[in-house]
């Protein structure tokens, strides 16, 4: 078993997506063994969350436990935290 390390430092540049104010971002990291016929998930992990900042640093540190490295996909969304429905900023997968 080995252990997958993300260092998250910094978002820059990001797109307001509240009307007042703006976005409250926070990254959330999914991660996942993409298998032939059945998907492993191995949780998600969220960092905190930066009040009306567009180029939030978070320097952050997360661990995921997994027991190999092939066919893991990691998935990282942007989100913006509202009250009612959280709104997406961005993703990706790596």
């Amino acid at each position: 078993m080995g252990i997958l390390t993300i260092y998250l430092d910094r978002a820059t540049n990001l797109k307001d997506k509240d009307t007042i104010g703006k976005s409250d971002p926070y990254i959330k990291f999914e991660l996942e063994q993409n298998n032939t016929f059945k998907d492993k998930d191995y949780g998600e992990m969220k960092s905190t969350t930066k009040s009306n900042e567009l180029n939030p640093v978070y320097e952050e540190t997360f661990h995921f436990n997994i027991p190999t490295i092939e066919n893991m996909e990691l998935t990282c969304k942007v989100m913006d935290d509202d009250t009612l429905k959280d709104d997406k900023m961005g993703k990706c997968k790596i």
